[in-house]
């Protein structure tokens, strides 16, 4: 077995035994717990699927950004998205990561991602969820209009709020987890 699929095994590994605490995280600690965690664990699969792709890569969370306007008057001080990673001290990738992406999610992460594209032009971006809640018609605009690319981890693609990922315990979607992981390695052009 090589290596990379060995890291991409432990990955799953993660995953599967932390999805499987949530249900009684939920039932003892409450709702907003439970999002939290879920939040972190799509944050850290992602991390740690990026680590598996070139395990020397920076990858750093609140990694804020000073981004100045057009008119080099004013700034926005606090710019970020969930992981920014740098290979050799150079901006190589920024990930925006969700549970579940919704509208409201996507536009922010677009927005995020096109400020920081302000002070680092042509810096791939990428969005990293769990299930996908966006309706065909804004899915399609965005993805139009914006540069970025996305990647639906869970086999159950539709988000429903009756079956939260705490209650179905959602398999990851193996084949979609290693287009993410070659999709990381095809921007640093590794092996």
């Amino acid at each position: 077995m090589n290596t990379s699929k060995m890291k991409i095994d432990l990955c799953v590994e993660y995953y599967e035994q932390t999805v499987s605490k949530l249900l009684a995280e939920y039932q003892q600690q409450g709702q907003g717990v439970t999002r939290n965690s879920c939040g972190e664990m799509y944050e850290r699969l992602a991390k740690m699927l990026m680590l598996s792709a070139d395990d020397t890569l920076d990858i750093r969370k609140n990694d804020y950004m000073t981004i100045k306007s057009d008119s080099g008057l004013y700034s926005l001080n606090n710019v970020q998205v969930d992981w920014h990673v740098y290979k050799n001290n150079d901006l190589k990738l920024i990930v925006e990561c969700k549970t579940y992406l919704d509208v409201c999610y996507l536009k922010r992460a677009v927005d995020d991602f096109e400020t920081i594209r302000k002070k680092y032009p042509n810096v791939p971006a990428v969005i990293f969820t769990g299930q996908n809640a966006v309706g065909k018609n804004a899915w399609g605009y965005y993805n139009e209009m914006y540069d970025f690319e996305t990647f639906v981890v869970n086999q159950t693609k539709r988000r429903s709020s009756k079956n939260p990922i705490y209650k179905t315990k959602d398999n990851l979607d193996l084949v979609e987890v290693n287009n993410f992981v070659n999709h990381v390695k095809g921007l640093l052009n590794v092996n």
